[in-house]
């Protein structure tokens, strides 16, 4: 080797060697990770092939992280690394996040994402305003309706195709399809207001009022909609007896993911449920020869024009305010509330799709059952739930009202009394 050829070698190794310490052309490019957070999730694998899609189309790799817990929810956006976009199972919190800097306000990234607000059903998206802020994008949601067991009707002498009208009738048909021993023991019940959980957000609409008024900005939980919406779920319990009732129901709520569910068994013959349901993982899974029908709650019979009323629910998308890279959030966000992709998503989970344009898809609109849910979710009558700074804590407090009502008989109207003194100042300091 001649002495110019060895020193041609060695500076072309100096200049390697420095062209990586420097981070020239010669150093790898790094490849950028986006995580999502997602509260539930069922078939986490499911979610994560979703959001391969994503990577397919961009080179950015997606991790999803599902279901998270729900307490690692508040850690997760007051830590120092939040996920880029934080999916929950519903927008309850959203104002308090907002309130404590924990989310963004996203007129920025639907502009930069190019998202159509105006491809969004109207009910859902008002779930994430407030003060003309857009605080977080519905992603796919939940409305709920009457469920009847077409048998257990005709069994009973009532047209089993005919749901009832009015909740007075709801009542009378409750009473017939009710079943007494002679020593106070139920055999089978007409209808449960709480199964498989609370519904009160329903009856009360009925009713006319809510919590709280329209904006949000006082407190009616001791209004006069609310007592006559728990006295009318109370009557359930007290006709046959509070113990009676409460024994005969023990454990159905653990297995409302069983085929020992009490309505798949003849126990019970009308309840409140959401579209879910009617999809391929529940009533046609769990009780295949099932036949049931699904139809609007009915309205008070001196308030027809409260029928087709509902509430919804359901998973919302926000942006966590300590997202390390916003313009990539923004980017993913308006990807995952792309027509097609919340088509594919709640297709698979027998959810109702936000978005006009993918309600369009045969997956929501061939089966008649669902069909109930998606034209409840056109209704003017498909009201939110007006939430509040202070609505986790209020949450938990009402819980305990709702539960001393039913379950125990106790008189609605001093514990209402009590929660809107107890809350009414809260609100107030909240708001200022």
């Amino acid at each position: 080797m001649t002495k110019l050829l060895f020193k041609l070698l060695t500076l072309l190794a100096l200049a390697s060697m420095v062209l990586a310490a420097c981070g020239g052309q010669s150093q790898a490019p790094e490849t950028k990770t986006l995580r999502v957070w997602i509260q539930w999730g069922d078939n986490p694998q499911q979610i994560q092939t979703l959001f391969d899609k994503y990577t397919a189309e961009t080179g950015i790799k997606v991790e999803v992280t599902a279901p998270l817990e729900t307490d690692k929810i508040l850690p997760a956006l007051t830590g120092s690394e939040p996920p880029d976009v934080l999916v929950l199972s519903g927008g309850d919190l959203v104002k308090s996040y907002y309130k404590e800097g924990l989310v963004d306000e996203l007129t920025g990234a639907i502009q930069a994402g190019g998202i159509d607000l105006n491809d969004f059903f109207e009910a859902p998206l008002d779930q994430c305003k407030m003060d003309g802020k857009t605080l977080c994008l519905p992603w796919g949601t939940d409305m709920y309706a009457l469920f009847w067991n077409r048998d257990l009707f005709e069994a009973a002498g009532l047209d089993p195709e005919t749901p009832p009208a009015t909740m007075e009738e709801l009542a009378e048909f409750a009473d017939k399809l009710t079943k007494v021993a002679p020593d106070g023991t139920i055999e089978q019940i007409g209808f449960l207001p709480d199964q498989a959980w609370g519904h009160s957000d329903l009856y009360i609409q009925q009713f006319g009022g809510f919590w709280y008024n329209e904006d949000g900005t006082k407190i009616t939980v001791n209004s006069q909609p609310v007592i006559d919406a728990m006295l009318w779920q109370q009557q359930f319990y007290t006709k046959y007896g509070v113990d009676n009732v409460m024994a005969f129901s023990s454990g159905w709520a653990d297995a409302y993911m069983s085929a020992d569910y009490p309505f798949y068994t003849g126990k019970l013959a009308m309840y409140v449920d959401g579209e879910w349901m009617t999809g391929p993982n529940f009533i046609s899974a769990f009780k295949p020869e099932a036949s049931y029908g699904v139809a609007p709650f009915p309205p008070p019979a001196d308030h027809p024009e409260r029928a087709n009323t509902a509430v919804v629910q359901g998973t919302v998308a926000v942006i966590p305010s300590g997202a390390a890279d916003k313009e990539a959030s923004a980017k993913l966000l308006a990807w995952m509330m792309s027509p097609a992709i919340v088509a594919e998503e709640f297709c698979f989970n027998a959810n109702l799709p936000t978005s006009k344009k993918a309600a369009a898809d045969p997956c929501f609109t061939e089966n008649p059952k669902f069909k109930v849910f998606t034209d409840l979710i056109s209704s003017p009558n498909a009201k939110i739930i007006v939430t509040t700074p202070i609505s986790l804590e209020f949450n938990d407090a009402w819980a305990l009202v709702e539960e001393q009502v039913l379950h125990t008989g106790a008189d609605p109207k001093p514990l209402l009394d009590q929660l809107q003194a107890d809350f009414e100042p809260k609100l107030a300091d909240a708001l200022k």
